[in-house]
């Protein structure tokens, strides 16, 4: 059974598209549960990503059907949503739609997007207990300290920080999070209303971070995807603030992380107390927590695994 908000955002879609995905949700067990991803590309076959699985459907899309598309989830107006597009993507309906196309450019600065040809369409989910692991071992380190998330893309970071949202500003142990959500990816609409929430949406994430720590009085400050020089500045002021970070970053190993002059800055000046990998591991997930470490030992390139959980 498709959801109410999964049928508003098909209906956006090219009619052929919104048939294949109705057929081939029917019959199927958690279907919605199961997508994580839907693809539609001018002159090449439409796809689903399926329990981790490309699945190509048996239609191909115009790129006139592209740009109506793109018209549709816009509600009309492209032209509102031109800053975000020009950094590709767009947040419409609850879903992040990363857009690909012809990027208009002046003094190699974009500033502008023409002939869409593809849509990459995110499908949020919650997943009650994501967060618990990276929940036990923020308390484990006391509640203050930063955790440094890592994963290669699609693997679960973002879901995971949305129900850690949730658990650390909840219950008898709520603490004052606030949430930058920069892609307006990050809220879970069904969070409990008593969670002790400040959200942030739609700001740059340095901006945000500065403004939640000047304004908000967070406990703990909760983002996604950090990688820039803006980025590491603003959580080094944070930092130097008592405030601690949960932040996520693509990447498969520690090691690979600290290739990262950002990153690597900001674990040289002890931002983050642990960085917490996950896998995926047997249709499920398996997390990998690596401790803060010496830095003569990054530079030997040793990574002190110290526990898996699956």
């Amino acid at each position: 059974m498709i959801s109410q908000r999964l049928a508003r955002l098909l209906a956006c879609l090219p009619d052929s598209v919104q048939t294949e995905i109705v057929r081939t949700e029917s019959g199927q067990e958690n279907f919605e549960g199961r997508l994580s991803e839907i693809r539609i590309r001018a002159r090449h076959n439409a796809a689903l990503t399926l329990d981790g699985r490309n699945l190509l459907l048996p239609v191909v899309s115009a790129e006139e059907e592209i740009r109506a598309t793109l018209e549709r989830l816009c509600a009309g107006s492209v032209y509102a949503y031109g800053e975000s597009l020009c950094q590709g993507y767009l947040t419409a309906l609850g879903f992040r739609i990363g857009v690909g196309g012809r990027a208009v450019t002046s003094g190699g600065i974009i500033t502008g997007l023409s002939d869409p040809t593809s849509l990459c369409i995110r499908v949020p989910h919650r997943v009650a207990g994501a967060g618990d692991e990276a929940v036990r071992l923020f308390r484990a380190l006391g509640g203050r300290s930063g955790i440094l998330v890592y994963s290669p893309p699609g693997v679960g970071k973002t879901t995971l920080l949305r129900d850690l949202s949730c658990q650390l500003s909840s219950g008898p142990s709520a603490m004052r999070v606030a949430l930058i959500d920069v892609r307006g990816e990050l809220y879970d609409e069904e969070a409990p209303v008593c969670c002790q929430l400040d959200i942030l949406r739609g700001y740059p994430l340095a901006a945000g971070i500065e403004i939640a720590t000047r304004t908000l009085s967070p406990e703990v400050i909760l983002c996604d995807e950090i990688g820039s020089y803006a980025d590491a500045e603003s959580i080094l002021s944070v930092e130097g603030a008592g405030v601690p970070i949960v932040a996520t970053a693509h990447g498969g190993t520690v090691g690979e992380l600290l290739t990262r002059a950002p990153i690597r800055l900001l674990s040289e000046a002890g931002v983050f107390a642990a960085y917490l990998g996950i896998a995926r591991h047997r249709g499920g997930y398996a997390y990998t927590v690596d401790y803060e470490m010496r830095a003569d030992a990054r530079r030997a390139g040793k990574e002190n695994a110290l526990c898996t959980f699956v």
